[in-house]
Formats: structure tokens, C-alpha cells, sequence
């Protein structure tokens, strides 16, 4: 009688597989987040490249907003939560939170 027994490949080998597909943060990618720390941008400045999506993420107890004067405008992001825009013209982009207009930030984009 053919006896079938487990093989024990297969399921590190689905695992190996699954882990190359995920998708994973790069370096690349942690360095286009602006967080709102402290009622201030951190980084205050960044530079990225065309195409390059920054998130902004609130890591304040308070509401901030991410507000360029006639661009971009993230509209109030909550404690906890986040926002994101993609830059697609070089330029530098200044931006301001309006509910707290001392915390300024720049963003760079060659």
C-alpha cells in the first residue's frame, strides 16, 4: 500500500514565498514621513525626489493640518492618524499647520 506522508518542504517553503511577496518598508520609504511631534515638523525640511509621496503623520495629541498657500492642503489630521500627497513638479513647497501657524516645514523636491 502507497503510504502518503506530510511533507515538511512545502510549508517553510509557501512561508519563504510569502515572505519575498509581502510588501515591506524600505529605508527609502521611512524617509518620506513628516511627523508632527512636539507642535513642530520633523523634519522640518526634507527633499525627495519628483513622484515621491510624502506621508504626514500625527504623532500629537492635538489636531494639526499640513497647508500649502494655494497647494496642497491636508485638512485637519487627527491624533493618530495620517495624510499623504505626491509631488510631481520640482519646487520647493513651504507649508504651515493653520491651527498652530508657528509650526512651518519645507519641502524640497528635485
Amino acid at each position: 500500500m502507497l503510504s502518503l506522508r506530510p511533507c515538511r518542504a512545502f510549508p517553510a517553503l509557501a512561508i519563504c514565498l510569502l515572505a519575498l511577496a509581502s510588501p515591506r518598508a524600505t529605508a527609502a520609504d521611512e524617509a518620506m514621513v513628516v511627523r508632527m511631534v512636539n507642535n513642530a515638523y520633523l523634519p522640518d525640511t526634507l527633499t525627495v525626489s519628483v513622484g515621491s509621496t510624502v506621508r504626514f503623520v500625527n504623532d500629537d495629541p492635538e489636531i494639526h493640518t499640513a497647508t500649502q498657500t494655494g497647494g496642497f492642503d491636508s485638512g485637519l489630521i487627527f491624533p493618530g492618524e495620517s495624510w499623504q500627497y505626491t509631488f510631481t513638479a520640482p519646487g520647493e513647497y513651504q507649508y504651515v499647520c493653520l491651527p498652530h501657524p508657528f509650526m512651518v516645514g519645507t519641502i524640497v523636491v528635485q
